[in-house]
């Protein structure tokens, strides 16, 4: 890992490097009691790490694992990064999967922005318990066509990287580790994998939460594609915009959670 590529970031600001001691931070998340009852996998967004539900992982105990891994190209170097293969996110999320559905009696899958669209293509190959989507990036404010042509002709132009401009949070309290700057290559993988992707409703319950100040996703045109569905609750967040594990309403995603869980014990 290469920690001068990353930054703590907000708003797309950076707020200041990271050290050796940060390392942790990023790595895999695998939190287990013994027990075989109940799993939580955990999915990250593009160009971040596990480091994003770290704040969260205390409210989750009465999980009997919590696992995150890291995408393929994440947490490493931006060599790696530019890379890596929107396939291998599949791929690493399927496989996790299927181990903790093989191992354990309930699993449930919570997914960020890009780890939501991971989420979402779980749900529809595995039996999951529940499914929380937060900020799911199935629709994106900005123009995919467009801004693929664009990354296109700048990579073409021989320009090769941009300013990540990571850390969309309404709130002050934290900021978000992300790559300091973007491949164009990548930009383009994750552009094109989520204008390809099949959409199809989950069949599990499932619980949908939106920040009112996200900037990334298209918060109404996701809604919309669940509206309606006896199996999905939508949360619309005052208090968040795109990275809600660090927003302001992350309380009212873990009483959420809590509440499915006691529910079911």
């Amino acid at each position: 890992m290469n920690i001068d590529a990353f930054r703590c970031m907000r708003r797309g600001v950076q707020l200041f490097s990271l050290t050796q001691d940060d390392f942790s931070l990023m790595a895999p998340i695998e939190q287990r009691n013994g027990k075989k009852q109940r799993a939580l996998l955990l999915l990250h967004g593009f160009s971040s790490s596990p480091a994003v539900f770290r704040d969260l992982l205390p409210s989750l105990a009465y999980y009997d694992a919590v696992i995150c891994p890291v995408l393929p190209g994440h947490a490493a170097n931006l060599d790696s990064f530019a890379q890596s293969k929107a396939s291998d996110w599949f791929v690493l999320a399927e496989q996790t999967c299927e181990l903790l559905v093989n191992e354990f009696t309930q699993v449930d899958v919570m997914g960020l922005s890009l780890g939501g669209l991971l989420a979402c293509h779980l749900s529809n190959r595995f039996p999951l318990h529940h499914l929380y989507l937060l900020a799911p990036a199935l629709d994106l404010r900005l123009k995919i066509n467009r801004t693929l042509g664009l990354a296109k002709l700048l990579n073409y132009l021989g320009f090769s990287q941009v300013r990540s401009v990571a850390g969309n949070l309404y709130t002050d309290e934290h900021c978000e580790i992300s790559y300091r700057k973007i491949p164009l290559a990548v930009i383009i993988e994750v552009l094109t994998s989520i204008r390809q992707f099949q959409f199809s409703p989950p069949n599990c319950p499932t619980d949908l939460f939106l920040g009112c100040h996200d900037k990334v996703v298209a918060s109404w045109q996701v809604a919309a594609r669940f509206a309606n569905m006896e199996n999905v609750t939508i949360h619309w967040l005052a208090n968040s915009a795109h990275i809600i594990p660090l927003d302001g309403d992350k309380d009212s995603v873990l009483t959420c959670i809590k509440q499915n869980n006691m529910a079911n014990s």
